[in-house]
């Protein structure tokens, strides 16, 4: 199993030990092949097809009063950095989830912390030109202005017996 996706899988678990059920969501959930086609397309501006930087996961939460709150969530692997690097396209990808689908979303990091896309416009600077990975422009947000992920996805109390 890929880092990514193990992280995705304790993630959903943490999720709904937290009382948040939590399913897989976006790009990963498409054939291989399909995934192939995705990082190929372009659009007749130069531009890449969205999907690929889907979320991960969708989580809900259902609220006393009979609502529920929805989040999608990026799941991202950080290396041992003073700062979390997030490309450019997952940053405007997770912004008209927001905007467009009025849904929240939350870049959710390995050492269980939380960025907002805002925070991350706010805070982030660009990255030098990238070298590795998917050879995407990205952002750079230092890890202190991260908030702990119990502070974002609050524990749900367990119902008395």
């Amino acid at each position: 199993m890929l880092p990514a996706t193990a992280f995705e899988a304790r993630l959903i678990a943490r999720l709904q030990e937290m009382g948040w059920p939590a399913f897989p969501f976006g790009q990963g959930l498409l054939p291989e092949e399909c995934r192939q086609r995705l990082k190929r397309y372009t659009n007749s501006q130069g531009l890449p097809c969205l999907i690929r930087w889907m979320p991960d996961i969708i989580t809900y939460r259902d609220m006393d009063d009979g609502t529920s709150l929805v989040a999608l969530i990026d799941a991202k692997t950080c290396p041992d950095r003073p700062n979390y690097s997030i490309e450019i396209k997952a940053i405007e990808t997770m912004e008209i989830y927001k905007d467009k689908f009025h849904t929240p979303t939350f870049f959710v990091f390995d050492d269980w912390m939380v960025l907002t896309p805002r925070r991350v416009r706010e805070r982030g600077i660009i990255g030098p030109l990238p070298q590795f990975g998917s050879g995407t422009p990205y952002m750079l947000v230092s890890k202190q202005f991260s908030r702990p992920m119990a502070d974002v996805f609050f524990t749900v109390p367990k119902a008395a017996a």
